[in-house]
């Protein structure tokens, strides 16, 4: 597995401060760009791939999904609530959910990949692809246990008129650092994250609502824009935890 040893390398971190871990999160994450870019878009692909073999082994049909769906909001059922029943109804569709939903917990660790490469960037090291996968060699069941419980709190906040949401991200930004560079399990980095928020909630609420709005601005380029953006986020939650916890130590591979 992968360790942090006992010295520290000469990286760079910011002051606690919005302007200076925005700055801090865009020059670190402009030295591996392309890097980013590539690992984005190998996550896509996999994700189109397992939705058109999962699709019909559920027996559901996006085309026909996406027609009833049309049908829904032209005939008056998205304003009077039905909608959501409907949909529900559609042979296969919660079954598909929730193998997307699985999906995207078991490709959870590969955003520790993200904050790993962000980390090597900005103490000098050379970055390659298998840099972006150390979260299924490293702590990987505590990745996806704590993308668990991020995803329930996120849709919690969805089903509250998509606002709080805003708000309860800050919480969480800092959990997969903890775990990455501190080998804290999952309930533990959840802690950590939320007393650091906490404590801190200005700032960080500010880093995560631009990082957010970064990615949503690379969707509205016609969708493929976020294969630029999305990555920045994960740049802009190592910069908040050198911040506030100094540029974390070097990873070393040592026998298990």
């Amino acid at each position: 597995m992968e360790n942090f040893s006992e010295f520290e390398l000469q990286g760079t971190a910011p002051q606690r401060n919005f302007s200076d871990i925005i700055g801090h999160a865009f020059n670190t994450y402009v030295k591996i760009i392309g890097w980013s870019i590539l690992v984005t878009l190998l996550t896509v692909v996999v994700s189109i791939i397992f939705s058109a073999i999962s699709g019909p082994l559920v027996g559901y049909n996006a085309l026909e999904s996406q027609a009833e769906m049309e049908e829904l909001m032209r005939d008056g059922s998205f304003a009077s609530g039905n909608f959501v029943s409907a949909m529900m109804g559609i042979p296969g569709y919660m079954e598909s959910i929730l193998l997307s939903t699985v999906l995207s917990l078991l490709m959870y660790p590969v955003y520790a990949g993200y904050v790993n490469a962000m980390h090597r960037a900005n103490t000098g090291q050379n970055v390659s692809l298998g840099d972006f996968f150390i979260g299924f060699r490293q702590n990987t069941l505590q990745f996806i246990i704590f993308g668990l419980i991020m995803a329930i709190a996120m849709v919690i906040g969805l089903m509250l008129c998509v606002i709080p949401v805003f708000f309860i991200i800050p919480f969480f930004f800092l959990g997969i650092p903890f775990i990455l560079f501190e080998n804290a399990g999952a309930i533990d980095a959840l802690k950590k994250s939320f007393s650091t928020a906490g404590s801190n909630y200005g700032t960080i609420l500010a880093v995560s609502f631009v990082s957010l709005i970064i990615t949503v601005a690379g969707i509205i380029l016609c969708g493929i824009g976020i294969l630029l953006t999305a990555p920045f986020f994960y740049a802009a939650m190592y910069s908040v935890y050198c911040a506030y916890f100094g540029v974390p130590r070097e990873t070393q591979t040592v026998a298990r």
